[in-house]
């Protein structure tokens, strides 16, 4: 048997984080991997993750990124900390030779992901790109439902929802969504997950046109989540990144591509996203509580339309072994099988990152004042 891929965490917060939902479920259950070390902000916050969530006695903990990197007993660094922390990060990591799984964006802008990437690509790394929407269970439904003609040649999709965040109101530590420079925002975070869902499913834009604007100038901080009817507002702030997001493209296949994305709240449950693909037989209705089908919705649902029968059928889900993790692990659990077993073609990696960052670029261009 493989010896263990052995794991260097940056960025495993003692309260709570995207790392500890959607990456410890799966690396503390697999023999494939193993938890070596853990780097936050300081060693005091490493060892009381480590202490926390259970990890072994022996991971070390760090207070700086160029520690973690001259690791020998990490193969593969996690990367899961803020996009503005990304790049000075990963520098010393990259130039270490170690592989990276790095949380989506890759850089702050596609000037720093491009130097990451070559970076790794001189220093023998491989690489993750965290665009784990591609391995999600409604686009492996999707492709089988495709696969098999059941709606016949696809002619066009539209894909019209809420990204649940980024509204005229946002919990105070979210407060970088809205900071132009930071480059985690409602194009760069929620539109590059979901227009590689879409693409994963459907195959590559080819050409396109887009809007991004701004509707509400202003953003209410607040003290709680927005659900917590408890919470107040802490300071209200200028909006400095988009509130909406359009697109209007044609599919290498020649099917067409109507999107819509806005920042805030979904209309109700199971009303966050309508994403439709028209066929020359039928048609298929995917909805959901919101857009951010990367993080897993438990009322997502899939219909086909059949315009030969004149019927409408819901389609279960395509499961599999990981289904039984936690929603948000289920994706990069397959992400990291993936890797773990070589097969390259099945996981995306910073070429593809760098690919989803240059349709972002280009769409700011079109926008007065860029960025």
């Amino acid at each position: 048997m493989k010896q263990p891929i052995r794991v260097g965490i940056l960025g495993l917060s003692a309260g709570g984080s995207w790392a500890v939902a959607a990456h410890l479920p799966y690396l503390n259950s697999s023999a494939k991997y193993s938890i070596t070390a853990v780097c936050n902000s300081s060693v005091e916050s490493s060892k009381a993750a480590i202490e926390k969530y259970g990890l072994p006695s022996s991971a070390k903990a760090y207070g700086r990124p160029e520690d973690l990197a001259g690791d020998a007993d990490v193969d593969l660094v996690l990367c899961s900390i803020n996009v503005a922390l990304h790049h000075p990060a990963l520098l010393p990591v990259l130039k270490a030779g170690k592989d990276v799984y790095c949380e989506w964006p890759l850089g702050s802008n596609l000037k720093q992901a491009e130097e990451l990437n070559r970076l790794a690509k001189e220093n023998g790394c491989k690489t993750i790109i965290g665009l784990q929407g591609g391995q999600c269970q409604v686009v492996n439904t999707l492709k089988e439902i495709l696969a098999q003609g059941r709606i016949g040649n696809i002619l066009s999709s539209t894909f019209a929802g809420a990204a649940q965040y980024v509204g005229p109101e946002e919990q105070e530590d979210k407060a970088y969504f809205f900071q132009a420079g930071v480059g985690g925002n409602l194009a760069t975070i929620f539109f590059g997950h979901t227009i590689h869902i879409i693409s994963s499913a459907l195959g590559e834009l080819s050409s396109h046109t887009s809007i991004l604007d701004t509707k509400i100038p202003t953003v209410d901080l607040t003290d709680k989540p927005s659900t917590d009817p408890s919470r107040k507002v802490v300071r209200t702030v200028k909006r400095e990144t988009h509130d909406q997001v359009l697109l209007q493209g044609r599919f290498e296949s020649g099917a067409l591509l109507s999107y819509h994305l806005y920042g805030g709240k979904a209309f109700a449950p199971g009303e966050g996203l309508h994403w439709r693909i028209l066929g020359d037989r039928g048609e298929l209705s995917i909805t959901a509580s919101g857009t951010n089908l990367q993080m897993g919705f438990p009322d997502c649902k899939i219909r086909l339309f059949d315009n030969r029968k004149d019927t409408v059928e819901e389609i279960p889900l395509v499961e599999d072994e990981w289904t039984k993790l936690p929603i948000p692990a289920q994706n990069t659990a397959r992400i990291y099988e993936a890797f773990a077993d070589g097969r390259t073609g099945d996981y995306p990696d910073w070429d593809l990152s760098i690919q989803r960052h240059k349709l972002i670029d280009e769409m700011y261009k079109g926008v007065k004042g860029g960025w």
